[in-house]
């Protein structure tokens, strides 16, 4: 048994003779396993875990700076890779001087778990932009599950932009340096952790195919909760419940990320709890004509999601490019399409909303940009076009297609209609209801998203001329204009 600056390395098959202190310990706490020990799998014990458990450990935690003994044990791992397993118990991270770790994984094929809730990572407080667990560089097959991490975020330096920007500051950031908008990392999966009270975000994700599954998160957010940026990345069946006093930036993001999923996760804000901006966004689209090159066209599917606003929350931001919003349930939540960029080519369909708001907002005109709106139920929710081309499916409780009674007055020659209607009529048909009295002839006129006009040849005199009327938008192109 070897003291390794208050750390004990548990050596399976061998005693190493001598003790180490200082840098020579450190050194040997960094290489890796000699052969024929597990190291397929290393053990790392808390400082607080049960005297049997630190028995049967290849390494052992003092309770400070926790990290560096991790770091060891990922470093031991074999050529292949391989599994470090921190058992139950509270690990408290610091800083790896020059770096934005925390534990830091900078090598392929490496699996980091724990025991659920009962794993506690903790990041010490007074620290500047450090993440609790740093994957890094152009590496893949990574993976980090059933932790608890909490990011301490009240108790950092504060954060400012101009110093690292979003470097560093989150419970678990991945990316490659070198690459920051490049493919990798790639395959990174962070699955079944509880995040809480992140200075910044509670994941960023930066490569290819990164992954945020089933995991849980609560307290205060800086920025976003989750944002993924590169090439199909996914959030699924995660959960963000917002408290009371809670508050936090984002919701569930992407940033210039391309064939993604955000699907089947659950955002409860509850009485007192604040998302100060969007529980859902994507953006940036791809910007108008530009960015025809393959692969970067930012097609996602966003569906399964439930939203439930109590408390305070901005509106679901849908600014992408090609994407497919269906099933989703948003309650008290407003959902905005294409502002103030994109929203091109967007399916909205089969959404239940409820105590909620739709605006469709998109200011592009050509083909690629139509929007359909199709298959959605709306209770107590209003809808604005405002601006873009949209297809009108049909949508119980936002009216498409609408009929009435028009009169023009004896002493008229028209009747304005206010057709109540999603938006600008796609046809509007009018019938005489009686012998129109002087007019002969009849036309429709200066139909507008509000209101249409139906207009008379002559003044009828007595008894009026009456029109029966239908207007319609179902299955019909129609282009908002500001009001």
């Amino acid at each position: 048994m070897a003291t390794i600056q208050g750390c004990v390395i548990v050596a399976a098959l061998a005693v190493v003779g001598a003790a180490c202190t200082g840098m020579a310990a450190e050194e040997r706490a960094l290489s890796r396993a000699p052969a024929g020990v597990r190291t397929a799998t290393l053990v790392v014990a808390a400082d607080n875990a049960p005297d049997h458990l630190k028995r049967a450990a290849d390494f052992v935690c003092a309770g400070k700076d926790d990290h560096r003994i991790i770091n060891a044990a990922i470093a031991a791992l074999p050529d292949n890779g391989g599994r470090v397993h921190l058992t139950g118990g509270t690990f408290s991270i610091g800083p790896v001087e020059g770096t934005f770790g925390g534990i830091t994984i900078a090598r392929s094929n490496v699996l980091l778990t724990g025991e659920g809730s009962a794993t506690r990572l903790v990041l010490q407080g007074g620290l500047t932009d450090v993440n609790v667990v740093w994957i890094k560089g152009d590496i893949c097959d990574v993976a980090v599950r059933d932790l608890f991490i909490d990011g301490n975020g009240r108790n950092q330096v504060p954060w400012e932009r101009a110093r690292a920007g979003w470097q560093g500051g989150n419970g678990i950031k991945i990316i490659d340096p070198a690459a920051v908008l490049g493919p990798t990392p790639r395959n990174v999966k962070v699955e079944g952790c509880h995040i809480e009270n992140c200075q910044l975000m509670a994941v960023m994700a930066h490569g290819t195919a990164v992954e945020v599954l089933d995991c849980y998160f609560t307290g205060n957010f800086g920025s976003h909760v989750i944002e993924i940026l590169g090439h199909s990345g996914r959030i699924e069946g995660c959960t963000l419940r917002v408290k009371d006093g809670d508050t936090v930036a984002f919701g569930f993001s992407t940033d210039a990320n391309y064939n993604y999923h955000i699907v089947n996760n659950k955002i409860f804000v509850e009485p007192g709890g604040t998302i100060s901006s969007h529980p859902i966004n994507n953006w940036p689209p791809k910007q108008y004509g530009q960015g025809k090159a393959a692969g970067q066209e930012y097609h996602g599917i966003i569906a399964g999601n439930i939203l439930n606003n109590n408390g305070s929350c901005g509106y679901v931001r849908l600014d992408g490019y090609m994407d497919v919003v269906h099933n989703n349930i948003f309650r008290g939540v407003p959902v905005v399409i294409g502002c103030p960029n994109g929203g091109m080519g967007v399916t909205f369909g089969h959404n239940l909303l409820i105590n909620s708001s739709l605006e469709i907002n998109s200011p592009h005109r050509d083909a690629e940009s139509r929007i359909l709106v199709d298959g959605n139920q709306f209770f107590n929710s209003s809808v604005k076009h405002t601006d873009g081309i949209v297809v009108w499916g049909t949508n119980p409780g936002y009216v498409t297609d609408n009929t009435g009674t028009a009169v023009v007055a004896a002493d008229q020659t028209a009747a304005v209609v206010d057709h109540g209607l999603v938006a600008l009529p796609a046809s509007v048909q009018v019938t005489p209801a009686n012998s129109l009295g002087a007019a002969t002839k009849f036309w429709v006129e200066k139909a507008t998203s509000r209101q249409f006009t139906i207009r008379v040849d002559a003044k009828p005199g007595p008894p009026t001329a009456v029109f029966h009327w239908r207007a319609i938008t179902t299955g019909k192109q129609t282009l908002g204009a500001a009001p």
